[in-house]
């Protein structure tokens, strides 16, 4: 893509630059190694039915545990169980897949922020408001 980085006659312009320029990370992020690797391992983990059964088994703690329940069992069983999961070469795996590509995104947005002269990540945050905005 050819973007014509110049003075534009109107912001409108620059705007549908930007969108259009945006679209074209998002797409060549995708491409990466890093972001291959996390979308792999993710759906590896995800479809496990022994780390399915292990996170259905934390919750249900972790439920019980915040309505009073039996609070220290429930907290020794709950730290079994998330030891348990990160034990799993699957969960490690998607965790390290995980640091690789926010390693990867942290860099784009070190650019991003370098030449918008602003913290790009941080200012494109949902504020919390309402609807989650």
């Amino acid at each position: 893509m050819d973007l014509d980085l110049g003075n534009w006659a109107r912001p409108a312009e620059a705007k549908a630059e930007a969108t259009e320029a945006a679209k074209l990370l998002g797409g060549l992020l995708r491409q990466t190694a890093e972001y291959e690797a996390y979308s792999n391992s993710l759906k590896a983990m995800t479809d496990d039915s022994g780390v399915a059964r292990v996170t259905r088994e934390a919750r249900s703690h972790w439920s019980a545990y915040q309505l009073g329940g039996d609070g220290g069992q429930r907290a020794g069983e709950l730290m079994r169980l998330e030891l348990e999961l990160e034990d799993n070469p699957l969960v490690r795996a998607c965790r390290l897949a995980e640091h690789d590509v926010r390693e990867l995104f942290r860099a784009v947005d070190e650019i991003v922020s370098q030449e918008a002269g602003i913290e790009f990540a941080a200012n494109a945050q949902r504020t919390g408001g309402c609807c989650g905005r």
